[in-house]
């Protein structure tokens, strides 16, 4: 890159900067450092990131494996095989049921993918199925588990995993040597390191910090959970004040707990003091206590945490200025369906055609097939008895425009375009000739914004459009009433940039 071009770029970088500072000082001038959620937000990050120093400094510094703990963990953790799973995410148990059915009656798993699966996240098409390649050890670990207690070929019933389902097929089982596993191997063996020596660390703080729980004040708090689940009514807290847990001199009160752990409470096969001292060790105390470790050793005030509190600080600022000034927008229903047509593709459902076909060796061959079915024989039969096509056997089946390579464009072409319900060819096909007879054809089709997931996203599109749109008026407004102030050197720059990157 040559100096002017540099010159450029680290003027346009420089600009950016420049309008951070600006918008940070807006954020100052309008008070929002003193905000209620500003300060909740970073109280809360920062315990977060001292959390995370503290588990990089005590677990993941110590986890890397050792040659001794690899060799090891092969020896007994049936490494030498992997499976293959073809898989379609379905957005409920219902029409994974369906969906599964329709795959048992014929129905090829890459175009049940086409057809039903869905995003794991949005619940948006996806326009196929996932293919994942899993050793004994990999997660999710509700699907890894039932993979590896199916047979090859086989297709699992629906899985429960985030919102929605997941039917597996196993496609094959390979066998891998060490060196092709090696990799897996060893992230497997610094998990359980990193595992293990959290365990012996916040076993640690539970004794150094003096971990106590308060019996009577576990008992208050198991009282009002079992209240608010069977009524669903938020009854204020009596005795909100009262100590649950302390801990390094500082005391964890029923209004704290309940506060996190009432959500969870919902799902404990039973509300006790068992569970809910569980609960709080395994999910809430580790921030706490790591970040008691971390004040007590003087990592608050260090160089590198001391920066990222004011890189984070200014973020939220950054945040809230967006939120205050984009706290004003309303979407219509116009908007949405505007938005909707500009952007339709994304939520295409693919046309397709059913088909039944013949493949065959050879071009004569299928020639003389077609005049045995001219002459009345049993287009079927032929199929089931004669057919190349792998698992294609049981007749009629989909196929899609994008699936030329797998059949052959020659092929394809006829599929689009020849008349329905006639038998056609032979035509060459990938893997020999075919004679064929499209059954069916279904154009391309669209989920409507009657879809929530579809209105949704959308809506989203809209929103943050208007976002970005009002955000930079402010970025606009805020340089045109303070530009004066601001001085670039451009021939400092130029010699900066002369000297390099």
């Amino acid at each position: 890159m040559g100096d002017s071009a540099r010159f450029e770029v680290h003027l346009e970088n420089l600009k950016v900067l420049i309008d951070r500072e600006l918008l940070i000082g807006e954020a100052v001038g309008r008070g929002l450092e003193n905000d209620p959620d500003f300060k909740r937000a970073i109280e809360r990050d920062i315990e977060k990131k001292l959390s995370e120093m503290m588990f990089d400094l005590e677990v993941e510094g110590r986890s890397e494996p050792t040659v001794k703990e690899i060799e090891s963990a092969y020896s007994t953790g049936d490494w030498n095989r992997q499976a293959v799973s073809v898989e379609l995410f379905l957005p409920d148990e219902e029409t994974a049921l369906r969906v599964r059915g329709e795959i048992l009656a014929g129905l090829d798993i890459y175009e049940a993918g086409r057809l039903y699966s869905v995003d794991r996240l949005m619940h948006i098409p996806m326009g196929g199925v996932q293919q994942f390649v899993y050793n004994v050890h990999d997660g999710p670990e509700e699907i890894v588990q039932r993979v590896f207690q199916m047979p090859a070929g086989s297709l699992s019933s629906p899985i429960p995993l985030l919102k929605g389902y997941v039917l597996s097929y196993v496609a094959e089982y390979r066998e891998v040597s060490k060196d092709e596993v090696m990799s897996e191997l060893v992230q497997y063996v610094r998990k359980e390191k990193r595992r293990l020596l959290r365990g012996v660390y916040l076993q640690h703080l539970n004794k150094t910090l003096n971990l106590k729980f308060d019996p009577d004040g576990v008992d208050r708090v198991v009282a009002y959970l079992i209240d608010f689940n069977r009524n669903g009514e938020e009854k204020p807290l009596p005795d909100s004040t009262q100590v649950v847990y302390s801990y390094g001199g500082t005391a964890v009160t029923l209004a704290e707990v309940v506060s996190s752990v009432r959500g969870a409470s919902a799902r404990w096969e039973s509300v006790n003091s068992e569970n809910l001292i569980a609960e709080v060790k395994n999910t809430v105390l580790p921030k706490r206590l790591m970040t008691a470790n971390a004040r007590q050793r003087g990592v608050d005030g260090s160089e590198e945490f001391l920066a990222w509190k004011k890189w984070r600080g200014e973020d939220l600022l950054l945040s809230l200025l967006k939120r205050e000034a984009t706290a004003d927008i309303s979407i219509s229903d116009e908007e949405v369906e505007t938005r909707y047509g500009q952007t339709k593709q994304r939520f295409r459902i693919p046309g397709y055609a059913r088909v039944r076909d013949l493949l065959v060796a050879t071009q004569k061959e299928a020639e003389v097939f077609k005049e045995s079915v001219e002459k009345g024989e049993d287009f079927e039969q032929l199929i089931r008895d004669h057919t190349l096509r792998k698992g294609r056997k049981k007749g009629v089946y989909r196929v899609f425009a994008l699936q030329a390579n797998q059949y052959g464009t020659a092929w394809m072409n006829y599929v689009l375009n020849v008349p329905i319900g006639t038998l056609q060819g032979p035509v060459q096909a990938k893997g020999g000739y075919a004679l064929l007879e499209v059954v069916e054809r279904v154009e391309d089709g669209y989920y409507s914004l009657e879809e929530s997931r579809v209105r949704s996203a959308v809506s989203r599109d809209v929103r943050q459009s208007k976002e970005r749109a009002l955000f930079n008026e402010l970025v606009s407004q805020v340089r045109s009433q303070r530009g004066d102030e601001i001085t670039i050197f451009e021939d400092h720059l130029r010699a900066l940039s002369a000297e390099g990157p």
